[in-house]
């Protein structure tokens, strides 16, 4: 509606116009006098100073409604030297042959040309009537019987020029505003300075040759010729400043460009290449139309009037003329399409906005790969920074961002509960692991959803452990929000049509806000676990002392297993290896070898656990003994116990089961260290033998041959030939033969089939275990394994023997 009453209100200027200017030229016909003839050709050379007056004009700004003139210096100086009829008469003549004899622009508009004609004939006769009015009244011919004075003369000439040019400036600014919808002030105020120089320089101009024609009125034959020159200068004067204008422009444009947010980028191209161009709206489309983004003028100011798909961005209105380039073509980067949507159909970009267009192409297409590559490296930066603070499978804090918290948090008190699902692993087995995570999302969702205060934070602190804290509560009401919040954890979770309950247990500690809080509501947390107490929350007032593994195993239940050795040749049961296993919680069993013993540092604990493992394990074994009365028992304990004290606690343990001491043997997983050895040499003295556990792994190697006076020698169970390894047929090989070298036995694990103990058998392997001859077993299975056991020995077997145990030498090859 604004646009249709715009439209009317420029066609009611033009037709006002057009009545008026026809008012003027009735009234200029109507007192027109009868010049002599030989003053004719002045008439002729106003209609022609008007005529050139119209004819050369100069665009202010390409695409802009505004050009400049010389109209007003014609109109003032036809005003200052001929009659009033006459020149208004001069004005309708010139202007409008100028006007139709003129080429046609692309955007030619006969409705412009009616109006412009018009606005300049009032001009001209606004021009005569004020000098009328001062008393300067020009006549052909005669001179006038009185004139006025100089200095009013001058004035006159002043004031008119003052209300031609403001009256030029009102309808034009009017006109513009009227079909461009532009404010009425914005367009006043573009380009003024340049505009009111121009006025200027036309008034100084003008009166310059009024006082020359005063002097000598055939000096006007001349004025045509000097307008011309005064147009060339202007319009070169004109081009150059535009041009000026436009590289500064664009290199401000480039300088804004260097921003590193693409979508500052994107914008500030958008809005400076409709400022640039003059163009009615921008286009800057990324490659695949994923995103658009376009800037048009609105009431003056350039705006960003969309951003989004291209496929979503609306039309623009009206007629118009669109130019093209392309962003990047040439590169590998981000590309895309710079769209100008000029002002009319048959508008078009000059050689240097194209020269101009090209490089901001090219500055855009660096802007936007900059700009892209560090949006990627923020991305990536944001994504460090979330996976440093935040847990990737249920995207809460993790430990460190609560450790960080408890460090920040201020206040004298603070509450940590320490939550575990202790059958999560068991669960995660048996529904799969997909289910087991979409399981833990569900109850880390859960604890998120509890209510709390800003003081409290969630967090993820283990594999299957959270962490809650809170601040600024009593520790009644920490307490029994820790209850609802395991409550809540142990309701049904319903997982793909399965209904999952989850045992949650949860530990507390109160005190001040630091790291050591959250350590003390895990050891809180595990001792209630270890003690099997099947409580929601178990809380500790008071200082919470930390606790040594080495003492949690000693007070630990232990299991005891056997798995038998048989001698491979005969298949007798030779040896029987004692697995103890402590039952560490309700859920976690911890067997008694290295990867627990590593974990021990003080030697008097290892010693004692040695003596425990060794006191159950012969304990256990009385159970088989009768069955198997010439069978040595293996029993695994750490190489640091080996102290002379732990001798003589095997001694008694051995005295006091009234077994033998060369019917125990004590397998070690690492080299015993140089001040073990008396110790082992001790226990060696009353019958007790040595084996060296796990030969071929990273501490069972060559060099451990020469530790200890071993009596056999176990590979590790990696060289299983089931395992399918192409060294392990070496390993054994070489295995052999040394042990042949310091009369060890080697003892083979893992065996499966009839075949591989055969080949074991041939590879020189003495004893083996493994499924074949009965695996894992509690101690009355394995008594009931022993009472019908059925040795089948292999009567074919063949040791293979090295080439220097067979009675033959190598040559040795000199050099």
């Amino acid at each position: 509606m604004s646009f249709r009453r715009d439209g009317w209100a420029l066609v009611l200027l033009t037709t006002s116009g057009v009545v008026t200017a026809l008012a003027c030229v009735a009234w200029a016909l109507g007192n027109l006098g009868s010049p002599p003839p030989e003053h004719h050709v002045y008439l002729w050379m106003g209609a022609a100073l008007m005529a050139m007056g119209a004819a050369f004009s100069v665009p202010l700004q390409p695409r802009l409604s505004m050009r400049v003139t010389l109209t007003p210096t014609a109109c003032l100086v036809c005003a200052s030297v001929l009659p009033a009829p006459w020149v208004v008469v001069c004005a309708a003549a010139g202007l409008t042959v100028a006007r139709l004899l003129a080429r046609r622009p692309r955007s030619f508009c006969p409705h412009k040309v009616v109006h412009n004609t018009s606005m300049d004939i009032i001009a001209a006769a606004l021009a005569s009537a004020v000098m009328f009015a001062f008393g300067i009244r020009p006549h052909l011919g005669e001179p006038a019987p009185t004139a006025p004075s100089l200095s009013r003369h001058l004035f006159g000439f002043l004031v008119a020029a003052l209300v031609v040019v403001v009256f030029e400036e009102l309808v034009t600014t009017t006109a513009v505003t009227l079909s461009t919808g532009r404010p009425f002030l914005v367009v006043l105020r573009g380009l003024w300075l340049t505009r009111l120089g121009v006025a200027v320089a036309e008034i100084s101009i003008a009166g310059v040759v009024t006082v020359v024609t005063g002097l000598e009125k055939r000096a006007l034959v001349a004025l045509p010729v000097m307008m011309l020159i005064l147009h060339l200068s202007l319009t070169y004067r004109l081009r150059v400043r535009e041009e000026r204008r436009a590289w500064e422009h664009l290199a401000a444009l480039s300088d804004a460009l260097t921003a590193r947010d693409l979508d500052v980028v994107l914008h500030t191209a958008a809005g400076g290449a409709v400022d640039l161009f003059g163009a009615r709206a921008a286009d800057i489309e990324l490659t695949g139309g994923r995103r658009l983004v376009r800037a048009s003028q609105q009431g003056g100011v350039t705006r960003v009037v969309f951003d989004g798909p291209a496929a979503e961005a609306p039309d623009v209105a009206g007629p118009r003329s669109v130019v093209r380039h392309e962003i990047g073509g040439d590169a590998n980067g981000v590309q895309g399409i710079v769209r100008l949507h000029l002002n009319g159909p048959r508008d078009a970009l000059s050689v240097r906005e194209r020269a101009a267009l090209q490089a901001f192409a090219a500055t855009l297409a660096s802007s936007v790969d900059l700009a892209h590559a560090y949006g990627q490296l923020a991305a990536e930066a944001r994504q460090h920074e979330a996976a440093a603070t935040h847990d990737d499978e249920t995207g809460i804090p993790n430990r460190a961002a609560l450790l960080n918290r408890l460090s920040e948090m201020s206040g004298e008190s603070c509450h940590t509960v320490v939550i575990r699902l202790e059958n999560y692993h068991f669960l995660a087995d048996a529904v799969g692991r997909d289910r087991a995570s979409a399981l833990l999302k569900t109850l880390a969702d859960r604890l998120c959803q509890l209510p709390r205060d800003t003081t409290s934070a969630v967090a993820r602190v283990g594999d299957v452990t959270f962490a809650l804290v809170m601040g600024d509560v009593t520790t009644d009401i920490a307490y029994q929000r820790a209850c609802w919040a395991v409550a809540e954890l142990r309701r049904e979770i319903n997982v793909d049509g399965r209904r999952l309950v989850v045992r949650a247990s949860a530990g507390m500690a109160s005190g001040p806000p630091g790291p050591r809080l959250l350590d003390a509501a895990e050891r809180v947390l595990w001792r209630a676990i270890r003690r099997g107490q099947d409580r929601l929350v178990s809380y500790q007032s008071g200082p919470v002392r930390e606790w040594s593994l080495a003492r949690e195993l000693s007070h630990a239940r232990m299991s005891i297993s056997f798995e038998p050795i048989v001698d491979l040749v005969s298949d007798r049961i030779a040896m029987v290896q004692s697995t103890p296993r402590w039952l560490y919680s309700r859920h976690e069993v911890l067997t008694a070898d290295d990867y627990a013993y590593q974990l021990v540092d003080d030697p008097d604990s290892l010693e004692t656990l040695a003596g425990k493992v060794v006191a159950r394990s012969l304990s256990a074994a009385a159970t088989w003994r009768d069955a198997l009365p010439d069978a040595a028992l293996v029993v695994p304990v750490p190489a640091g116990a080996l102290t002379p004290g732990f001798a003589d606690t095997t001694r008694d343990l051995l005295r006091e089961h009234a077994v033998a001491g060369t019917s125990l043997v004590l397998a070690l997983g690492r080299p015993p260290q140089p001040d073990a050895l008396d110790g082992a040499e001790r226990m060696r003295q009353f019958g007790v033998r040595l084996l060296l556990d796990s030969y071929g792994s990273g501490h069972g190697g060559i060099e451990s041959l020469d530790a200890a006076t071993w009596s056999y020698l176990r590979l590790h169970p990696a060289y299983a030939l089931d395992a399918g390894w192409q060294p392990a047929r070496s390993v054994i090989r070489a295995a052999v033969n040394l042990a042949s070298d310091l009369d060890l036995t080697v003892i083979a694990p893992g065996i499966t089939t009839d075949d591989e103990r055969r080949e074991l058998a041939g590879l020189g392997c003495a004893l083996g275990s493994g499924p074949l001859v009965g695996g894992e077993m509690f101690p009355s299975q394995l008594r009931s394994h022993a009472q019908v056991w059925q040795p089948t020995p292999l009567h074919a077997a063949a040791r293979v023997l090295p080439l220097h145990r067979a009675g033959r030498t190598v040559p040795r090859r000199r050099g």
